[in-house]
């Protein structure tokens, strides 16, 4: 079955009657993506369903988000009414977006004293795809330290357990605060979740921080895994997706069985993805991977691209640009043009029918005719 069948199965036992799990901990991860920051306030207390009931009112069209944000809309509303999720408490909501950072961080209290921490991972925004690349040379980047603050800030005079969890860049925030938290916030953590999110840069992955971290720690990726194959990563659990594509990112095609994700091995295309990427970061400079992320970010700041979608539609001009650009060497452009490449065909990869599967999933998984 799929999440959707298991919010069904389950919808009636709230977390009283039958304990958090980690099908529980990748919806809360995901629904960080869900477009909230004109209904919650930072210090105010929002039950899910009266979120999800002022998200109907507030959002009543079609909705024009990227994938994973539409995704996360659809499952705010679909737990909105069950017993399970409904009462949960939302707060210390904090929200920032803008041309240098995309951050997004909140509590959801699912039982007393019992609190999962979700951090949004990467949306359409720009800045966040930039702090992607920024992983491959840089630590700790802007969210890393806002994800960090975010955690020292609220718990570390609170007596709550906390279990730590983000979807994609999300779980890797949730990792980097976990294991970088003072020290109070660290024995309350009883987990840190991954959900298909990158790992970490060599230092990092071999420092005694994530040593002392790695028994609470579970990185969930699908079996065709694209981006949690990114960097040095461990504690591996494989789900079986029923997609063989850029699609499989979504835990929305994560298969399940019963109250667990249904395991299985890596594809042979995510084992070579995560051996070539690993090459790419071992064989390739500091400088030149800096260099890489400026060229990048100089072009797509002069054809005014700031989304992903943008690329897509801009991508004339933009090869152009690349082309046309002086002062970037010849191997600078090739390595531009063949990322920018790469980035349009995991854009296109989703083919007419699994655009198909996605349509008509969505009118299943709707209760109501909320998004016509």
């Amino acid at each position: 079955m799929d999440i959707f069948q298991y919010i069904d199965h389950y919808k009636d036992e709230t977390f009283e009657t039958k304990d958090f799990n980690d099908v529980d901990a990748m919806i809360f991860s995901f629904l960080a993506y869900a477009t909230i920051s004109t209904i919650v306030k930072k210090d105010k207390k929002y039950t899910i369903n009266d979120v999800a009931n002022q998200h109907i009112k507030l959002y009543s069209g079609k909705d024009k988000n990227i994938i994973a944000v539409k995704e996360a809309n659809v499952l705010l509303r679909y737990i909105k009414d069950c017993e399970r999720y409904k009462n949960c408490l939302l707060y210390d909501y904090e929200f920032e977006e803008n041309d240098q950072v995309q951050f997004t961080a909140f509590s959801i209290e699912y039982k007393k004293n019992h609190v999962f921490v979700t951090y949004e991972g990467t949306n359409a925004y720009f800045s966040g795809w930039k702090e992607d690349l920024l992983l491959a040379y840089e630590f700790p980047t802007l969210s890393h330290k806002m994800a960090i603050s975010y955690l020292n800030r609220h718990f570390t005079f609170s007596l709550k357990h906390i279990i730590v969890g983000g979807h994609s860049k999300g779980g890797n925030l949730a990792l980097v605060a976990g294991m970088y938290a003072n020290v109070f916030v660290r024995m309350k953590i009883k987990k840190i979740y991954c959900g298909d999110g990158p790992g970490l840069l060599k230092d990092s992955y071999q420092s005694l921080r994530y040593k002392n971290i790695q028994k609470k720690y579970l990185h969930i990726i699908p079996n065709y895994s694209v981006v949690g194959v990114l960097l040095n990563h461990s504690n591996d659990f494989v789900v079986s997706s029923t997609v063989k594509s850029i699609l499989s990112h979504s835990i929305f095609y994560w298969e399940v069985e019963d109250d667990s994700f249904v395991r299985t091995r890596l594809s042979r295309f995510s084992e070579a993805l995560d051996f070539e990427i690993q090459k790419w970061l071992d064989d390739t400079s500091l400088e030149d991977k800096k260099e890489f992320i400026h060229n990048l970010e100089f072009v797509l700041e002069k054809a005014n691209v700031k989304t992903i979608d943008e690329i897509k539609e801009n991508k004339l001009r933009i090869f152009n640009f690349v082309r046309e650009a002086k002062g970037m060497s010849q191997s600078s452009k090739t390595a531009l043009s063949s990322f920018l490449t790469i980035i349009l065909k995991c854009i296109e990869k989703t083919t007419k029918e699994e655009l198909k599967y996605s349509i008509l999933s969505f009118w299943r998984w709707n209760k109501k005719d909320e998004f016509k």
